[in-house]
């Protein structure tokens, strides 16, 4: 399994079950146990995702149900920290097993949650050799149950974003002409594509490596033929390390499910949300970027669809100021007057000529449709040497 995962990045995988299910193969192998389960449960309770190692298909039919999150389990999902028990059978909290399931003594259960949101639970059985977990295995779920959580909440992302580009796309269908469905489309379904191929390029180049770092790391911990690791303080600096590389790992998830979608854009509104992006900007840039945009209208003030569009233009607009204008300051300004939104983006850089074919890389186009979307218009000012102004108009009345 950990000689697959070196080949091949969790990140890269195409499909958070997929993700899901190399993490339960790996902690059971760093682990030593011989069975291990995840499962990913909605509001109601119910399952909706469920992957194990150890038990094979035929045997695991025999069973019949699945898990229902009751019981000792139940106790892991809302568990502030993990529950490690020497004989599951004892524990008054067990439910018991279910006709045809195999005996199960040693067990290690870790919530699987992030930012105050519980998905499931990760847990481990009979650890080989008839002895109990430790701690070490305990950091190690940890870790994992981290990196599981992250892949959860970003396949809800992307499902979210791929569920608003398919409204959008309704919406416009059945407003516009068919030459303008058509052309409306094809610009939805780009950018849609664009935005995917940059997630997908975050998530391997950036998480990939800090997981396949990770799972390195765990195959020098568990390898029993390294003499070094029989030192307790050897052991202990290495899981420091991995520690540090899931912590790096979580803040470029934070940092692209921002991206992606910023829930504070759904929570406090459009200001707050501008105020963020500029601030991440120039601190991931090294530019000065002033943002000036009290003049936003409150969250329950501005339909949400608007609220996305004025969002995405300023973060394209500045986007392409990061990486084409070679300034040195930028600016963000929004106001609403007579029942129009104005938003302004503003850069001392080098500037270009906005009718020039070669401009076209710039995403000017990308800007302007997504403000027609919302009957917004956006024009650019610009001259070579005399800086850019990126202007956005959308009617909020």
């Amino acid at each position: 399994m950990l000689a697959a995962a070196h080949r091949r990045p969790l990140a890269a995988e195409h499909d958070s079950a997929g993700v899901l299910q190399r993490i339960v193969e790996g902690a059971a192998e760093v682990t030593g146990a011989r069975y291990a389960a995840l499962g990913v449960y909605d509001s109601d309770g119910a399952i909706t995702t469920f992957v194990h190692h150890g038990i094979e298909d035929a045997a695991a039919h025999r069973i019949g149900r699945l898990p229902r999150g009751e019981g000792l389990l139940g106790r892991v999902i809302v568990a502030d920290s993990p529950i490690r028990l020497d004989d599951l059978g004892s524990d008054p909290r067990s439910c018991g097993f279910p006709e045809h399931h195999p005996p199960m003594r040693s067990f290690l259960g870790a919530p699987i949650g992030r930012s105050g949101r519980r998905f499931g639970n990760l847990y481990l059985t009979e650890k080989a050799g008839g002895s109990s977990f430790d701690d070490e295995d305990e950091a190690l779920v940890m870790a994992l149950a981290a990196f599981a959580a992250c892949a959860i909440e970003n396949n809800e992302l992307i499902a979210s974003e791929r569920a608003r580009a398919a409204a959008a796309a309704r919406q416009v269908e059945a407003e516009e002409s068919e030459r303008a469905k058509r052309e409306t489309l094809v610009a939805v379904i780009a950018a849609q594509e664009a935005e995917r191929a940059r997630v997908s390029r975050d998530l391997h180049d950036d998480i990939g490596q800090a997981l396949t770092s990770v799972l390195l790391g765990l195959r020098l911990i568990d390898g029993p033929d390294d003499v070094t690791m029989a030192e307790p303080g050897e052991v202990r600096r290495r899981v420091d390390e991995l520690r540090d590389l899931v912590a790096a790992a979580l803040r470029q998830t934070r940092r692209l499910a921002f991206e992606l979608r910023p829930t504070v854009l759904d929570d406090v509104g459009l200001a707050p949300a501008l105020s963020r992006l500029a601030a991440e900007v120039a601190e991931r840039s090294g530019l000065r970027v002033d943002a000036v945009v009290d003049g936003a209208p409150e969250r329950d003030h501005l339909a949400a669809d608007v609220a996305t569009v004025v969002y995405r233009v300023v973060q394209e607009a500045l986007t392409n100021v990061v990486r084409h204008a070679n300034a040195s300051t930028a600016s963000v300004a929004v106001t609403v007057h007579s029942g129009r939104l104005r938003a302004v983006v503003e850069d001392d850089g080098i500037g270009f000529d906005p009718l020039a074919p070669a401009t076209g890389h710039l995403g000017l186009q990308g800007m302007k449709e997504r403000a027609q979307l919302v009957d917004g218009t956006v024009h650019v000012v610009s001259a070579p040497g005399s800086g850019t102004t990126v202007v956005l108009e959308v009617p909020v009345g």
